[in-house]
């Protein structure tokens, strides 16, 4: 496979970057300190066709192939070194909309996808629960049969985008006993009685990210808008895991953003009578810097291929996870380290990156649960 990139591509490349750069950067601290998230930011993305990049053509989306769609979450992480609306945009487009782009009949695609592709609709996934986070075959909302509706009732909590969320994607069981066979995926509007969302929970960073509860009690959901069959719910959620995975791909972005911050650092700060970036040490940190982010880019890049190809599997999905996150984290406390002092300081937007590195560690199964699915799938126990 040749994962060089095409002349389109680059262009394509270049063109995010710039948007970010010239659209996004410069509001970042802002938001992150004052405003929260802004619907102003979130309506340039939409006009420059980033928040329906993947979604299909036909459904008023860009149709970009995984690999593009990959590329695009790179410069424009890389260009705005604002992590907070990656992650809402990605947890928008990858996880709430490609699943629906997967599983959904064609009315719920109709329905859902034009606004979701045009941002008029931001997207939620609701997996998590108080009690089942990496354990998810362990979630306890249920979902009941009545006549022509689903009876939700049950709550999820850290889902990125619930206190703004327009359309959710909601994991439930039709049978508890069953565990993951009980596993079932539902569409749910905003306005569906039965459904509340808490305030935004406090993190220690990504505050223009909201991150929040949501609550169903006795929540009707039309039948129509069971996503995929009843039971099946678990196998959709490896199989849509495969976009999540590649969101991971927005880290190598994140660490290009870093690496370009520290190396500009180290030229203009100067010790002992020169730039640091004369001393050895602090050399070695950027090219190990550097090193890691060559080697996230190809496993991201080979697992996008895979799902172009219909190729990829539960273990290149688990192994990229695990080794961009924590090549993420451990360019995000070099990147601090070469900062020094002014690393811990909010003056200096570089501190962000460590946050955002460590939820990516936790977040969408942790490192550790990782291990133990890849090691399972190479034992066959």
């Amino acid at each position: 496979m040749d994962f060089n990139l095409t002349e389109e591509q680059r262009m394509f490349a270049d063109s995010v970057e710039k948007f970010a750069q010239k659209e996004i950067a410069p509001g970042v601290e802002e938001r992150e300190e004052v405003t929260g998230f802004s619907i102003d930011t979130w309506k340039k993305m939409s006009a420059f066709g980033l928040n329906g990049l993947c979604i299909p053509v036909e459904y008023g989306g860009g149709g970009a192939d995984p690999i593009t769609t990959i590329i695009g979450t790179q410069a424009f992480a890389r260009g705005s070194g604002d992590f907070s609306l990656v992650v809402v945009w990605l947890s928008h487009l990858l996880l709430a909309a490609m699943p629906i782009v997967d599983l959904g009949t064609e009315a719920q695609k109709k329905k859902y996808l034009p606004k979701m592709a045009s941002g008029e609709w931001i997207g939620a996934y609701a997996l998590t629960e108080p009690e089942a986070g990496t354990d998810a075959t362990g979630l306890r909302t249920t979902a009941k049969k009545e006549g022509d509706h689903y009876i939700l009732n049950g709550s999820k909590t850290f889902i990125s985008n619930a206190p703004i969320a327009d359309v959710f994607v909601v994991f439930a069981s039709i049978d508890l006993s069953l565990r993951a066979g009980g596993i079932t995926i539902f569409i749910v509007d905003r306005n569906t009685p039965g459904l509340t969302t808490g305030k935004p929970l406090k993190k220690y960073d990504g505050h223009s990210a909201p991150t929040g509860e949501i609550f169903f009690e006795d929540c009707r959901v039309p039948a129509e808008n069971l996503l995929g069959k009843e039971g099946e719910g678990f196998l959709a959620m490896i199989s849509s895991l495969g976009w999540e995975r590649m969101a991971f791909g927005s880290s190598i972005g994140i660490m290009e953003w870093e690496l370009n911050q520290c190396i500009a650092y180290a030229k203009e700060r100067k010790q002992f009578g020169k730039p640091i970036a004369k001393f050895q040490l602090v050399q070695a940190m950027l090219a190990e810097m550097k090193i890691d982010i060559e080697a996230a880019r190809y496993l991201v890049y080979n697992l996008a291929w895979k799902k172009h190809t219909k190729t990829d599997t539960a273990l290149d999905a688990a192994i990229t996870k695990t080794f961009v996150t924590e090549a993420a984290n451990r360019n995000s406390q070099k990147a601090v380290q070469i900062f020094g002092g002014n690393g811990c300081m909010r003056e200096y937007p570089i501190g962000h990156g460590l946050w955002a590195s460590k939820m990516s560690m936790i977040g969408g199964g942790t490192s550790q649960i990782q291990r133990v699915i890849i090691g399972r799938l190479l034992t066959g126990s």
